[in-house]
């Protein structure tokens, strides 16, 4: 007998009992549903962990900084190392001016930015009050939302202030504050005398940035200065401290067309912790794939249970049609045919449910990722449910192995049947 035809043939079967097919099949769906919003989830999860990376860092960039020691449960021995250290049991190490050379002299380093700890007191301008100052140094691999102006060529001279600075310091609109001067106003550290000694800088607009959703930096209330601006300001406030020339991290840009990991084990033979940003999305990913396995964990659980389902049903089915399986092989049908055509309607029941499961979790999906959008205010067009067409696929494909495999045992029972004794039964 063909295969096409016993395929047919297992169809017309499921159909004369559609109850019990539909029943059956629903049951792998609920696996299905729950496997298919997993695979979506976690896609979704990594592609939207991978845009805040790729906002918020370059490729070519790395974060360094001294390897650490666990914390001990005694006394840390003292080392004269630039650190800080926590109740005598945890220290952090910093970098110091002389790592920060060492890091730079690397074989495919383009630049090394230390991570000034900059305290300004205020910013201000001519005629407005004076608002307290949070800045840091401008990132040219981060994505800012510029509302008004450019941060392309951020000169030494020039500043990129938020938009919640603009308005407090008395500018009509974003636009009329391109090329204005401000303020910012740089105390010396309180150990250095006379502590109230301060200094005024003077900056141009040279742009204005709104929230960006997927960049930490636009999301605050920020000044944002190049690194040599900050570093003017850092030596102004530091110069003469214990603490001058200590630095919590550094990040390191690789020169185009140099291999980040290539610089990275570079620095860790150094001694040093590199992280690429590849290495940062590992991370958050492990965490997107654990909370996925947990949901599978629990769509497989469903899809087990459906097992037994299948089981049953086409065991029921055997027995229901044991007259017909005596009728069949005494006109000639072979015993591989028959345990053929049973192994089908559990493959057609698999491909039912799966397709049930699969394409109500993808209507389900895609009507809901704008509420989800909405009710986690995350960025417009961002989608945390994504079906992949493969992962579908393979989730179909996988249950119609599963329910194959399911029945096996029924249709090695109706392919051993005695075709006498079979047509004997009433």
């Amino acid at each position: 007998m063909k295969f096409v035809d016993i395929t047919k043939r297992a169809g017309r079967s499921l159909r004369e009992s559609k109850a019990r097919t539909i029943l059956t099949s629903l049951a792998i769906g609920v696996g299905a549903f729950t496997i298919t919003l997993s695979l979506a989830a976690g896609a979704g999860g990594r592609q939207y962990a991978a845009d805040i990376v790729s906002a918020n860092t370059n490729k070519q960039e790395l974060q360094v900084s001294q390897k650490q020691e666990s914390a001990l449960s005694g006394p840390q021995e003292y080392s004269d190392s630039p650190s800080v250290t926590f109740g005598g049991r945890f220290s952090v190490k910093q970098l110091s001016s002389a790592d920060i050379d060492k890091i730079a002299a690397v074989s495919g380093v383009k630049s090394v930015s230390p991570a000034y700890n900059l305290s300004v007191k205020y910013i201000t301008r001519v005629g407005a009050k004076k608002y307290n100052a949070s800045v840091s140094q401008y990132n040219n691999a981060m994505s800012y939302n510029f509302i008004a102006g450019n941060g392309k060529n951020l000169a030494d001279d020039e500043i990129v202030l938020s938009k919640d600075y603009i308005t407090a310091l008395g500018f009509k609109s974003p636009q009329e504050a391109i090329g204005q001067t401000v303020d910012l106003v740089v105390a010396r550290a309180a150990d250095i005398v006379p502590p109230q000694d301060q200094k005024t800088f003077s900056y141009k607009i040279a742009g204005v940035i709104d929230q960006n959703e997927l960049s930490f930096a636009s999301n605050q209330t920020v000044i944002l200065v190049t690194p040599a601006a900050a570093k003017t300001m850092y030596d102004y406030n530091q110069t003469g401290t214990t603490t001058y020339g200590n630095y919590l991290a550094a990040v390191v840009i690789a020169k185009d067309g140099v291999d980040v990991n290539t610089v990275k084990d570079q620095l860790n033979k150094l001694g040093y912790d590199a992280q690429t940003a590849q290495d940062l999305m590992s991370t958050i990913f492990q965490f997107i794939n654990v909370l996925q396995g947990i949901l599978i964990g629990f769509g497989a659980l469903a899809v087990l249970t459906s097992v037994f389902g299948i089981i049953n049903t086409q065991y029921i089915s055997v027995l229901e049609r044991t007259q017909q399986i005596g009728l069949m092989k005494a006109l000639g049908m072979r015993r591989r045919d028959v345990g053929r055509l049973f192994k089908l309607e559990a493959a057609w029941i698999g491909f039912l449910g799966g397709a049930i499961g699969a394409g109500l979790a993808m209507v389900v999906g895609l009507a809901a990722n704008p509420w989800i959008s909405n009710v986690l205010s995350l960025p417009k067009g961002t989608d945390l449910l994504i079906f992949q067409p493969l992962s579908v696929t393979v989730v179909i494909v996988g249950l119609i192995l599963v329910s194959v495999g399911a029945g096996i045992l029924p249709a090695r029972k109706a392919a051993k049947l005695d075709p006498i004794e079979a047509l004997r039964t009433e």
